[in-house]
């Protein structure tokens, strides 16, 4: 469960279904997608129901209700909310927490598939339901109707629900929740929406009368305010009369409420403001011009998404090629249309500028915005946009019979509760086929003056508290605003080539040897130079390769001295093109095509991955080869990378959170030099050419790589391309070894305190850790270990104590460089719980290794496992993993290992072994973060 407070997000496309009349002209209502099943009961209860088999035996469950926390009354601050966590704790037919133990029994998981939001406007709760067994429908549908209004609501309950809320709370605090404090009433314009934070205030939450959140929820949870949506493998003609036959009795109250619909008024002035803190790094000024959002209803609407979108794009590429320029004065830009709330949509820009310099910053980045508002785009930028729309729009259309439930129920919801229109696809590619080639520059032109007002704007100018004398006020940046208007400004030129991604054909290779094995599909190619080809052909996705290769080396090879270099290496030259190409020029070539490879060098390898359709996979195969044979460095690039990183440095322990973990790495590593972070000596010790020699080197010989390809392809068609770019790669023959660099993770039992920051509130992890033998089975018996512990942590920690929100049991398990094993235990909690909660933790561990796991907790594993596993296996990132894992690691190819025949070694006993041995203590190391004693 999460609530959610502000979301400013692009405009997208709605995914969109059949009966636009071509050609009108003229703009009409969209239709609903006849795919669809609707409805509305007598009592105004409505339901939405569709049959779609992506994934296959599953369905999902979505309560909408129109109800936020806008409609809380003033002794109600945070009840909205409150009102989601007591669906959960016990209702009709579930009382206390039976709801999450018959869930987890059927593999349902709390918190990653079981869960629920409330924001300002909206509760919704979601419910992913096996359907294997029709009684689980049923059941799902009990449940919706359960959280509909048949919440028990006991004061009990209530009472021992506050806790585990303003632990919810605490952990928002920090130097973005402060500032979101100051900011919002100016955004919202101190509308209703500035003081009903669904998070609610500590005051009522601690001690409002049980009455009030009964009188909330006799109120607003009532059918003429909600809506189910029922989306998967179902039959929609018995789940529709079970819908009606359930839910025709719910009543909504006598002498209802009005159901208002708050709005946030424009007021035609402009707001500033300025906020420092001590634990802000960079001084930022964010704007918002903000505007009155329209419906998505008619043909207009939707067209004048696109247009929005469209615009997006071409400004998004403009201000992308500024940061490319010698020497910025900031540190990132970004502006774009989105939406706000409230009613409102907004223009955002905001720029991060270089310390004393946000007067050049500010002047760089809206100069583009001014330019762009003055001239408008080109020709040439509004046609690659559209190209890139449309290619998406056609990768979309091939995959629509492998569109996931997830996706048609948040179309829905939307349907619901902001009325916004769902055609669904086809209607979408049809408008959009006949609509977008007649978007046109003046289009943009207009987008960009509708948006781009001097009225309505807000700016916030947010730094450290070191730099609140040195910062303008509202008088200076007005004058800055009138400086670019009135300054001269050129058109903006487009420098657009059109030489071929690879100018030469290289001399192939070819196939020298092959080998199949069948049980799993996969046939394995050993090319002319060495590169070994795995193919695993899928049917998952229609239009998709996705792939990666490796090889032995990295860069452990290299020294300490050489070590700022060769770890940069990647990053600063895959970042600055290929061959002769720019960054900015190597996107206009590739816009329009689905495909994208990237490089990486990590400590004891280095290879590529990527993916493309079908279409554009040769293109995929050209840029994995200049990966390996053409980088590209570019000084100015290394440059501004080098001076953005200082700056990071130099900030780098504003944030308390940064300090933790950079003690948590350098604690775990034995303050190895390797995995400390850098610093400025480090950073000026980076060396362009060695960088670019680093990489060089890493990828100057292929003969040890193995590729794997996992998709919709067809073998035989795809060799001739395999031959071409895989088998011209470069062939030296090093049979180069991985280095092993020793691990010095502390032994024994050590604490370690960190203080830092102002907030009242403490994180805790536990690293248990240790040397073990490396095994499917064992890697199993970590897992169903550190779910079940981590089932008692929700009971002990926050259902019992009410002291913590959420506990998190993490375990890993690795074979190479070391067979090693870490079980993290963490959660954040107040200052003076933390010895409470930490002998909490060592009591639930001190049981299961006297009793062990019980009947009910190993059911849970094995329902939760089971589910899960059966829908990663149907997936090419699965497939890619699996090969790549096992090959990386010198272990047979073989079938899947019987996941049945596994789990049903995890019982009671295993689980009391396991404990022993991975959380026996002998090596754990305990991380405490604490604010700073006033």
């Amino acid at each position: 469960m999460h609530y959610r407070y502000l979301a400013i997000a692009g405009l997208l496309c709605f995914s969109t279904a059949d009966s636009f009349a071509q050609g009108s002209g003229q703009s009409q209502v969209i239709p609903l997608d006849a795919a669809v099943r609707t409805g509305q009961l007598s009592n105004g209860f409505t339901y939405y129901i569709r049959k779609n088999n992506e994934p296959a035996k599953r369905a999902i469950f979505y309560l909408a209700n129109k109800v936020g926390s806008i409609l809380e009354d003033e002794d109600q601050r945070g009840l909205a909310h409150f009102l989601e966590h007591m669906n959960f704790n016990g209702t009709a037919h579930f009382p206390q927490n039976e709801l999450i133990d018959y869930l987890q029994k059927a593999g349902v998981r709390f918190g990653a598939d079981l869960n629920a939001y409330t924001s300002f406007d909206e509760t919704v709760y979601q419910l992913p339901i096996p359907t294997t067994d029709p009684k689980m429908v049923s059941r799902g549908l009990d449940i919706m109707r359960d959280w509909a209004q048949e919440a028990l609501l006991e004061t009990d309950d209530i009472d021992k629900e506050r806790g585990v809320i303003i632990e919810e709370k605490r952990l928002r605090e920090g130097v973005a929740a402060r500032i979101q404090d100051k900011t919002l009433p100016v955004v919202l314009n101190n509308a209703r929406y500035a003081n009903r934070s669904p998070i609610g205030t500590d005051s009522i939450l601690l001690h409002f009368p049980a009455a009030t959140l009964r009188r909330f929820y006799h109120d607003w949870y009532r059918p003429n305010l909600q809506a189910l949506i029922v989306v998967g493998d179902v039959d929609v003609d018995q789940v529709e009369q079970q819908i009606r036959k359930q839910f025709a009795d719910l009543k909504n109250p006598a002498n209802e409420k009005p159901r208002p619909d708050y709005k946030i008024a424009l007021t035609g002035k402009n707001q500033f403001l300025t906020i420092t803190d001590p634990e802000v790094s960079a001084t930022n000024l964010e704007m918002a011009i903000k505007h009155t959002a329209g419906k998505m209803i008619t043909t207009t609407d939707y067209l004048n998404t696109v247009k929005r979108s469209l615009f997006n794009q071409v400004l998004g590429a403009r201000i992308g090629e500024l940061s490319q320029k010698p020497n910025p004065p900031f540190l990132g830009v970004n502006a774009g249309i989105g939406n706000l709330m409230g009613g409102l949509d907004q223009f955002s820009f905001s720029v991060t500028a270089k310390p004393g310099k946000l007067a050049e910053a500010f002047a760089a980045g809206w100069s583009e915005v001014e330019q762009v508002k003055r001239f408008g785009f080109t020709q040439s930028e509004l046609d690659r946009a559209k190209v890139a729309y449309l290619n998406n729009l056609e990768k979309a259309a091939k995959e629509k019979d492998k569109t996931v439930s997830e996706s048609y129920v948040k179309e829905y919801q939307a349907l619901f509760l902001e009325g916004a229109a769902s055609p669904g696809f086809d209607w979408e590619y049809n408008f959009l086929k006949k609509e977008l080639p007649g978007i046109s520059l003046d289009d943009m032109k207009a987008v960009a003056n509708e948006y781009i007002k001097d009225t309505n704007r807000d700016i916030f100018i947010v730094a450290p508290d070191k730099e609140k004398s040195n910062l303008p006020d509202s008088a200076t940046v007005n004058g800055w605003f009138k400086t670019i208007a009135a300054g001269s400004l050129a058109a903006y030129k487009d420098n657009v080539t059109d030489q071929p991604l690879l100018k030469k054909l290289p001399a192939p290779g070819k196939v020298v040897a092959q080998k199949s094995y069948a049980a799993l599909g996969v046939q394995q190619l050993t090319l002319s130079n060495g590169v070994k080809v795995w193919l695993k052909p899928t049917t998952y996705k229609n239009d998709v390769i996705q792939f990666m290769s490796f090889a032995p080396g990295g860069i452990n090879k290299y020294s300490n001295e050489e070590f700022p270099s060769a770890s940069s290496a990647n990053g600063i030259i895959s970042g600055s093109g290929l061959a002769d190409l720019s960054p900015v020029q190597l996107s206009k070539i590739l816009n329009g095509k689905s495909a994208s490879v990237g490089a990486f060098i990590s400590g004891r390898s280095q290879g590529v991955g990527g993916a493309s359709t079908v279409k554009d996979f040769e293109t995929a195969l050209q840029l994995v080869y200049l990966r390996f044979t053409a980088p590209r460095k570019d000084t100015v690039l290394f440059e501004n990378a080098l001076a953005q990183s200082r700056e990071q440095i130099q900030t780098r322990y504003n944030d308390p959170g940064n300090v933790f973990k950079d003690t948590v790495t350098a604690v775990l590593s034995g303050y190895n030099y390797r995995t400390s972070p850098s610093t400025l000596t480090r950073l000026d010790s980076i060396s362009l050419e060695k960088a670019y020699e680093v990489y060089r080197d890493r990828f100057a010989d292929a003969s040890q790589a193995n590729f794997v390809f996992v998709g919709n392809f067809n073998t035989d068609s795809i060799k001739p391309l395999l031959e071409q770019y895989l088998g011209a790669l470069p062939s030296l023959n090093r049979k180069e070894k991985a280095v092993k660099l020793p691990l010095r993770v502390p032994k024994g039992q050590l604490i370690k305190t960190v203080t830092k920051g102002t907030d009242n509130k403490a994180t805790v992890l536990l690293v248990y850790n240790g040397d073990c033998v490396y095994s499917t089975e064992n890697k199993i018996q970590l897992q169903a270990l550190s779910e079940i512990l981590q089932y008692r942590l929700l009971t002990s920690l926050r259902e019992n104590a009410g002291e913590v929100y959420t506990p998190s049991v993490n375990a890993n398990m690795s074979k190479e460089p070391e067979q090693r094993f870490a079980v993290n235990v963490s959660f954040g909690c107040a200052p003076e719980h933390v010895e409470h909660l930490v002998g909490l933790v060592q009591q639930d561990i001190a049981n299961l290794q006297q009793q062990g796991a019980t009947a009910d907790e190993v059911q849970k594993f094995k329902a939760g496992f089971q589910k899960q596993y059966e829908l990663q296996v149907e997936s090419n990132e699965f497939w890619l993993q699996y090969i790549s894992g096992k090959i990386e690691s010198n272990e047979a190819l073989k079938e899947l290992p019987n996941i049945e025949k596994q789990l049903g070694r995890v019982n009671g006993a295993s689980i009391k072994a396991a404990s022993k041995n991975y959380l026996s203590g002998e090596n754990v190391i305990r991380f405490v973060a604490l604010p700073e004693k006033k």
